[in-house]
């Protein structure tokens, strides 16, 4: 009798290859590991997770897409998001926050872009637990081929970049999450004291939202990165509410490096 084996096959260049230990979201983004340990949200119950090496998963990626094609991606992740912001103008000023522009000499808008959509597509086709609420359903198939460079998709994927105010444990937070809105589809990804807020198809959003967002969205021209005292705030009372549960608990979550 012969006996059926399970071909490995990386969702990405869909050939039977050796998979590998693929972050969701790229290891350099968390920011709370400490002892090769880091905190995650699981996106479906909203519990804590304490997780080796960051969140991964062993049964999506080969090792060549995962280091040379959409590793190029979170190159410019790490590049944009985790630089020197010294040297990025911005736009307006407040005693309280500040809107960071560059233009597209500074940055790589396909890259980019890409890099936000792969960490949400390698969540959706994830099956893991802690990745089951997160479901692109007929988007997935899109996000596939923008990141294979076949479609762009102007209208899909629009990106709000927003940095938090605060300096605190907060920015050790892991989590993509579905967001909650009644007209249109939004997710939420947060790492490194950033939430970045992914709108799937932006063809369904309000006339009243787009006049307040539009021109912020990541797009060709501009990258725009939002410190905003009303967003970190919402952040933090989140946070503080998820770590006062915890604490009822007698759970003390691992402290992150200088942040």
């Amino acid at each position: 009798m012969t006996v059926k084996t399970i071909k490995n096959v990386c969702k990405f260049c869909e050939q039977e290859k050796k998979l590998i230990k693929a972050h969701i979201i790229p290891k350099k983004f968390y920011l709370g590991i400490k002892k090769d340990k880091c905190l995650c949200i699981n996106s479906k119950t909203g519990e804590y997770i304490i997780q080796q090496q960051g969140g991964y998963d062993s049964n999506i990626l080969c090792g060549d897409c995962d280091n040379h094609i959409l590793g190029e991606f979170d190159k410019e992740g790490y590049r944009i998001l985790l630089g020197d912001f010294s040297k990025y103008k911005y736009i307006q000023l407040h005693p309280q926050y500040r809107i960071y522009q560059l233009d597209n000499t500074e940055f790589d808008y396909g890259k980019l872009r890409k890099f936000f959509i792969s960490i949400l597509w390698r969540a959706s086709i994830s099956k893991l637990e802690e990745w089951s609420n997160i479901n692109l359903g007929g988007y997935e198939k899109k996000a596939f081929e923008i990141l294979k460079g076949k479609r762009k998709y102007d209208e899909l994927f629009k990106i709000l970049i927003y940095k938090n105010c605060f300096t605190e444990d907060i920015n050790q937070e892991v989590l993509i999450a579905k967001g909650k809105t009644k007209t249109y589809k939004k997710y939420l990804i947060q790492m490194a004291g950033y939430r970045i807020e992914i709108i799937v198809d932006s063809t369904r959003l309000t006339n009243k939202y787009k006049h307040q967002y539009e021109k912020y969205f990541l797009n060709p021209t501009y990258a725009h990165i939002i410190e905003t005292p009303e967003v970190s705030q919402r952040i933090n009372k989140e946070y503080n509410a998820r770590m006062f549960e915890l604490y009822k608990e007698g759970f003390e979550p691992p402290k992150p490096p200088g942040v």
